[in-house]
């Protein structure tokens, strides 16, 4: 005898859970989230948007987890998407500087920086 279940795995409150590929599918294909919304309305399931957004969230990390080679399509790609494409130079040095460690840069900095406001130098005040 092998068991077999009656809902997909996760939580059982997921009230879109049934349908969790369904939304993963249609928001691929472009569709708003308004619009998924109603199509699951008209299946007899009442979300919010944002328990949609969530669901296509949850699908679209399953299936990053699943195809790591493989970037799932993004039917509205932003700004940032395309700025983050542009290649960028790195700062040129300034002349006679020399490249530092982090720790090293920092106590060069604070060197004849006082920290303690007791201690300021007259020429300072």
């Amino acid at each position: 005898m092998s068991l077999k279940t009656r809902r997909p795995p996760g939580h059982a409150k997921r009230k879109a859970l049934t349908y969790a590929a369904d939304i993963v599918r249609l928001r691929v294909q472009g569709h708003s989230l308004s619009a998924i919304r109603e199509a699951l309305e008209d299946a007899g399931v009442l979300v919010s948007i944002s328990t949609v957004r969530r669901e296509v969230l949850r699908g679209a990390s399953a299936t990053a987890a699943l195809e790591p080679a493989a970037a799932p399509a993004r039917p509205h790609a932003g700004l940032a998407d395309r700025e983050a494409r542009v290649p960028v130079a790195p700062a040129d040095p300034a002349p006679g500087a020399t490249s530092l460690p982090g720790k090293a840069v920092a106590e060069a900095f604070m060197r004849d920086r006082p920290t303690n406001t007791l201690f300021l130098k007259e020429s300072s005040r």
